[in-house]
């Protein structure tokens, strides 16, 4: 089963009044195109980027898919939207374990690999192409699809650049990823080919977008 999740929060004049809005979907098909979404309200007194009813929610997405698959997900691949680097170990720490508590509370001894990414926008790195003159469309940007692994991300830890989508406006801002935590012992290769086509089952976009499907949703 693939997840996404993300908290909205009210805007800077209404912190502490208004409630921040965490959404959790997941697939509910072996082709990874439909998905249920959860969704709720965070306590108001702090808007911090946790989620709080992950198990709950968890519970709810892993019993939709029992029901409609008639099988458990063997694994889970999560992808976390809006999570900065300073927040990266809280928030791996927290809802790791709230989404092992609930599969622990499925079925006894349920233990499915889990794969978890958080995915940037807020960054400052573009990507160019190297010879000129072969970019795509007048801006001239990399063309979609295009992955960075090495020289500009993290030194120890598996990360990467994804240009997805074609910019037709601008230069082509890539969405950064990271990866926290894999039991399934995924290889590199084969995350960012995951990653990319799922920038392509996005239900209001006839061509790929610049997330995974499961973020934006």
């Amino acid at each position: 089963m693939i997840m996404g999740a993300d908290v909205t929060h009210p805007a800077s004049d209404f912190k502490g009044t208004k409630q921040s809005i965490a959404a959790v979907v997941g697939s509910m098909d072996p082709k990874a195109s439909q998905y249920k979404c959860e969704i709720r309200f965070q306590d108001s007194a702090q808007n911090e980027e946790m989620i709080h009813s992950m198990e709950e929610v968890t519970m709810k997405l892993l019993k939709e898919f029992l029901t409609r698959v008639k099988r458990k997900p063997d694994r889970l691949i999560f992808y976390r939207d809006g999570v900065s680097e300073g927040q990266f170990l809280i928030v791996l720490n927290k809802e790791l374990s709230a989404i092992r508590s609930a599969c622990a509370k499925l079925e006894e001894g349920y233990k499915p690999a889990i794969t978890f990414i958080v995915a940037q926008k807020r960054h400052k790195t573009r990507l160019f192409p190297a010879v000129p003159n072969t970019g795509t469309g007048r801006n001239q940007n990399v063309k979609p699809g295009t992955a960075v692994d090495h020289t500009i991300t993290h030194p120890t830890e598996f990360s990467f650049f994804l240009a997805s989508h074609e910019g037709i406006q601008g230069t082509t801002k890539p969405t950064s990823y990271h990866l926290l935590w894999d039991d399934a012992n995924m290889m590199p290769d084969d995350i960012i080919k995951m990653t990319y086509y799922l920038c392509h089952v996005y239900a209001r976009c006839e061509r790929s977008v610049s997330y995974p499907a499961p973020t934006y949703y």
